[in-house]
């Protein structure tokens, strides 16, 4: 017999492929929180071992109090026709990132040791809303660890503006959906994408997308298929890649560095703007506190915190960036620059927030001051650690008939 499930303390943290290994780096300062909370922790790169021999040699240490990863990566292990944490009786955490409809047969899994917990909001109760009864979800708050370089003062930069983003062109994804769609599934997406850009303000696009479905006669009642959530991924791809691309454009009469993602599109010998390929989140990070401006101005999310926003205030940075209740109540307005979406206006917000003054530095020190007492990795650790414990104690109650939704974390 193993040690008993809740008096362990260690935790495997799974890691793979993702955008120029972001969620890799997350993923180690994970550990190093929850290390410095008392536990230890072993991180898996899925990409690079015999899931299998790894796998046994897990259940033969049988020491694991939970696994966890970012973006519910390894969420959908199977061993013996069976999810993989099913079979072991230990939980599951994914600390989601994206809306459900971008990895939807997570959310459409039934199982009481899947946990997903959601940085958003409307992506929480969506996934609630199409999970099976019983399943597990909850609400966390994106942190991050302190910047080394964060007090450098803004006068001592080396950059002005920075905009670290994807990117995309928007054209040649529309040409690609117009080859691929058959007639209704292109209306719906196209007609959803551009619902979503009517308003400046990041709209829900689960609430979009089901409104748009049923006008086209796509049915979304009890659980909407695989192939549904597929076209309103593709709708809010469309949607995003449209307005990074207004607001990147609207970007090029200022000096701003724009780092990573696919800018040839916009590119010319007219431009201000300088481009830089993609670098490693390490890279990133001395470049936002080396920059007296970090720009958060494509976020396309309604309810959570967004990463740039977190990095930035982290950096010491002046941040520009759109606000919704999440920011508003964890951060405040006083801490960064509130831009109201509108491209149209971003290329002045920017110019008069490179400036040097005493005002920007003040607000710049306000934002770094807030980071590191309200948005630190050790509070992110520690609310998810309260999180699993109360998932280990309510399981040891008899099973409640409504669908279980875990507390909403700070």
């Amino acid at each position: 017999m193993g040690t008993a499930t809740e008096d362990r303390r260690h935790v495997v943290l799974f890691i793979g492929d993702s955008s120029y290994g972001v969620l890799s780096y997350l993923t180690t300062d994970l550990a190093r929180a929850l290390m410095a909370h008392g536990w230890t922790t072993e991180v898996v790169d899925l990409t690079r071992l015999s899931l299998a021999t790894e796998l046994r040699r897990i259940q033969r240490e049988d020491r694991v109090r939970f696994f966890c990863a970012y973006s519910g990566y390894g969420a959908d292990i199977i061993a013996n026709d069976r999810l993989l944490y099913d079979v072991l009786a230990v939980p599951y955490v994914g600390l989601m990132l994206d809306n459900p409809c971008y990895f939807p047969t997570r959310h459409l899994t039934a199982s009481e040791q899947l946990m997903l917990l959601h940085g958003d909001d409307g992506h929480h109760d969506v996934s609630v809303e199409i999970s099976p009864r019983g399943s597990w979800r909850g609400l966390f708050r994106l942190a991050s660890t302190p910047s080394t370089d964060g007090e450098r003062p803004l006068a001592a930069r080396a950059y002005g503006a920075m905009f670290a983003s994807k990117g995309g062109d928007p054209l040649r994804y529309e040409r690609e959906l117009r080859a691929t769609l058959d007639a209704s599934s292109r209306r719906f997406v196209f007609e959803v994408a551009a619902a979503l850009g009517a308003q400046h303000a990041p709209q829900r696009v689960w609430e979009v997308a089901r409104a748009h479905a049923a006008l086209l006669g796509i049915s979304t009642e009890h659980a909407p298929s695989v192939a549904y959530h597929t076209l309103v991924l593709r709708a809010d791809h469309l949607a995003r890649l449209r307005r990074a691309t207004a607001v990147a454009r609207a970007l090029l009469s200022v000096p701003v560095t724009f780092v990573g993602g696919d800018w040839s599109h916009l590119q010319s010998p007219t431009s201000r703007a300088t481009f830089l390929p993609p670098a490693p989140l390490p890279v990133v990070r001395r470049m936002m506190a080396n920059s007296r401006v970090v720009l958060n101005v494509q976020p396309g999310t309604t309810d959570s915190m967004h990463d740039r926003l977190v990095l930035g205030l982290h950096a010491g940075a002046v941040v520009v960036s759109d606000s919704n209740r999440v920011i508003r109540e964890r951060v405040g307005h006083d801490a960064f620059v509130v831009w109201d979406g509108g491209p149209e206006s971003i290329a002045d917000v920017v110019s008069d927030s490179t400036r040097e003054s005493a005002a920007l530095q003040s607000r710049a020190t306000r934002g770094l001051r807030t980071a590191r007492e309200r948005l630190t990795l050790a509070q992110m650790a520690a609310a998810l650690l309260q999180t699993v414990q109360l998932h280990g104690a309510q399981r040891a109650q008899p099973p409640a008939v409504a669908q279980h939704s875990l507390a909403r974390s700070a």
